[in-house]
């Protein structure tokens, strides 16, 4: 039972919300290592050094391996579809 990348997020991104009480015993690997990399991509505190940066980062990742890369040079790849939705950072941070 193989489970891309992509497979996994999508999943993931799906039940991200509603996963706070879920039974972690029972969980496969491919979704604990989801929900952590989403949980940090909408964490980020701008008061905390390293923060902001290692949420972009993951969203980068996330972004990366839902749509794919794209070349320089070229069109930014785009879904009518789908899309993610992140949570604002810089809210009461910069203003």
């Amino acid at each position: 039972m193989g489970v891309t990348i992509q497979q996994a997020l999508t999943k993931v991104s799906e039940k991200w919300e509603a996963a706070r009480d879920m039974d972690i015993i029972g969980t496969p690997v491919y979704e604990l290592i989801g929900f952590a990399l989403f949980d940090i991509a909408n964490s980020g505190d701008a008061r905390i050094r390293g923060s902001i940066r290692r949420s972009t980062r993951a969203q980068k990742i996330i972004m990366n391996r839902m749509v794919g890369l794209r070349r320089p040079g070229s069109r930014p790849i785009t879904r009518e579809n789908d899309g993610l939705e992140f949570v604002d950072l810089t809210v009461g941070v910069i203003e």
